[in-house]
Formats: C-alpha cells, structure tokens, sequence
C-alpha cells in the first residue's frame, strides 16, 4: 500500500521539526487544520494529559507516512510511549497545517506541508521520554538531577491515510534495544569497538599485561593499526554530553528515523572500515581505555551494524533546543550509522568534534 499523501510530489517535504529547551511551552499547544474555503478551523490538542508541563528538552517531529510506526518501534526511536492521541480529519489539496497556542510564540508555526491528495486521514501524536542508560543502574542524588536534564522530550505527530488502520495488524516492528542508544559520554569521546578481535590483536602488537591504551593511541600508530583493520571506529576527543547513537535495521526502517531529515548536511562526518562479518559493535566510553584490558572484560552496550559491506559511515548530527522563555539553548546530538558495499578509499575518523564551547 502505498497511497501519496501529496499531488505534488515535487514539492513534498515530508518531515517537519524543530525543538525547544523547555516543553511545558507547548504543553497548551494545538495543531490547527484549516482550509482557505471554509470557515472552520480545526483545533487539536498535542498534550492533553498536560504531560508536557514537567519540562524537559524537547523535540517536536512531524512526519508524513503511508502508515503509522509501529509503537515499538517508536519507543525504541524516541523513548518510553508517555501517552498518545490519535485523530480523523479530512484534507484537501489547499489544506494548511500548523502549530499554534505556543507559548511566548505570537504567531503560528507553519509545517510547510501543502499540496494534499483529498481524503480521510489519520493523525497519531505521542510523547516520548528518553532517558540515558546510565539511569538503569543506581544512581547517586547529583547523577539523578543529571539524568533529568539530559532526558529528551519528542512529540512525534504522524500523518498517514486512514486506510492504512486496516492493515496495523499485519506489521511486525523492527527497531530493537540495539539499533539505538543513547547515553552519556565524556570528553574524551567514545569507540565503538570489536572487542574479541580487538583485544587479540592489542596482546600480539604491545603484548599481554596492564595497558593506557589512551597514551598508546596518542604516542605510536597503535590506533591507525586498529582503524586500518576495521577493529574500530572512533569519536576521539568529543564534547561531553548525552548523545544518541543510531543503526537502523534496514534501509526501509531507516526512512521512519526523522532525525536526518532535519537539517540538510550533518554536522561532522566520519568513515570507517569494518570487517563483513561484524554485525555488533561495543560502545565504549574513551576514558575506560586507560585501564586495558581490564576496560574489554566489561560488559558495554552493544549496538547493531548489519549489513555485509566494509565501509561504515558515522554522520552526527546536531539539533539546536531554541530558547523561547530565558532558558539556555542545548544541543540534540545524534550519531547516526550506515553501512556501504566496499571498502572505504580512505578512512576519516570524527576527531576533536565540538558542539558544546
């Protein structure tokens, strides 16, 4: 099934997004439906449940699909479900939407959306809270007000045919714990790593024994060994902050993840070699790297890289939380991982990478 959601398909823009650093802001937020014909105007609450109003960074993502996302999926993507709304309106091809009643924003928020194929659709607004890893744990007072800051907020609104509901039944989800996770770095950055592999060959290049494998990737060529056979890929030197890594399981998935529709280019690219059979890899915090190789013996998240091909790519890309009422702006950094046939012609590691000054 797949029925266009706009006559235009030249002029189709079928993501929408923006973010905001504190979410009780939108908490009395609508989407307005109108058309220029009538006189009606439909209003539609995005949070009424006023879940909203606890504050937290937030990210507000609209998305034009020929089917709904799958809820597991969903929360795999952006986090624990905290309530959803769903609702049947009709559009046509002069249809507007927007975002309104923000507050301390006078005028509406336009989507940007025009040219509809006249009928009945759906649309499903949910809220979704993410929260770092590092929260699954115990923690202590200071590092729960942590957590609570770096907690990300979406408002994910998806636009889909209404006969698309007939068929919900039948899709299966496909994001699990592995193609997404989003923890807490330091500066030092991170490594996403074959750590069997990697291990074996660090023993037979500087031996057996308690190693700094950050001082040995500063003093010698230990480090380009490892990226040149594909044991490693590295964020060297990286802002500290929360930051979301994503490996979509397949190329169809790949089109539900919003975030790289965001904004044109990502900030910073990286390109990597990885072996074919590899098909997990071990997120590592750098500084772990100092204690080797007690640091391999951990037991680090785990995130998924299928596919066959020898090159992966690691874009990151930032989303700027805008201020509307006195608060700071923050960043929403993602790094999101592809794999392409081949071997890379050079590889190009994300090093001294600053989104925070």
């Amino acid at each position: 099934m797949n029925t266009p959601i706009h006559i235009n398909q030249l002029h189709r823009n079928p993501n929408f997004g923006f973010a905001l650093a504190d979410s009780s802001v939108l908490a009395e937020a609508k989407v307005t439906i109108s058309h220029p014909e009538e006189k009606d105007v439909f209003q539609l609450e995005i949070d009424p449940d006023r879940k909203l109003k606890d504050g937290r960074k937030v990210s507000v993502i609209a998305q034009q699909l020929d089917a709904p996302i799958h809820r597991d999926d969903a929360a795999i993507i952006y986090g624990q479900e905290l309530g959803s709304v769903q609702y049947s309106v009709s559009l046509k091809p002069e249809s507007t939407i927007s975002l309104s009643s923000i507050e301390s924003v006078e005028q509406p928020v336009q989507w940007g959306w025009a040219d509809f194929t006249k009928g009945d659709y759906e649309l499903r607004i949910s809220l979704h809270l993410k929260t770092p890893r590092i929260a699954e744990g115990p923690l202590e007072p200071e590092q729960e007000a942590m957590v609570k800051y770096s907690q990300v907020v979406t408002v994910c609104m998806t636009l889909f045919p209404s006969e698309a509901i007939q068929h919900q039944s039948a899709v299966s989800s496909k994001w699990g714990r592995n193609h997404h996770v989003f923890d807490g770095y330091g500066r030092g950055g991170f490594i996403l790593a074959d750590l069997p592999r990697m291990s074996k060959r660090v023993e037979e290049l500087i031996g057996s024994g308690n190693h700094n494998l950050i001082e040995q990737f500063g003093e010698g060529d230990l480090s380009d060994t490892l990226l040149d056979e594909g044991l490693m890929a590295i964020a060297w030197r990286v802002s500290p902050w929360c930051y979301s890594l994503y490996s979509a399981p397949d190329k169809q998935a790949s089109s539900t993840l919003a975030v790289d529709k965001l904004g044109e280019e990502p900030e910073f690219r990286g390109v990597y070699r990885i072996a074919p059979a590899v098909q997990q890899l071990s997120i590592v915090p750098a500084h772990e790297l100092a204690n080797w190789p007690a640091c391999a013996e951990k037991d680090w998240p785990l995130i998924d890289v299928s596919g066959e091909g020898e090159t992966l790519h690691m874009d990151l890309y930032v989303q700027i939380c805008e201020s509307v009422n006195g608060l700071y702006e923050n960043p929403l950094p993602s790094f999101v991982l592809t794999r392409s046939e081949g071997r890379p012609k050079e590889i190009s590691p994300l090093i001294d990478v600053v989104i925070v000054d």
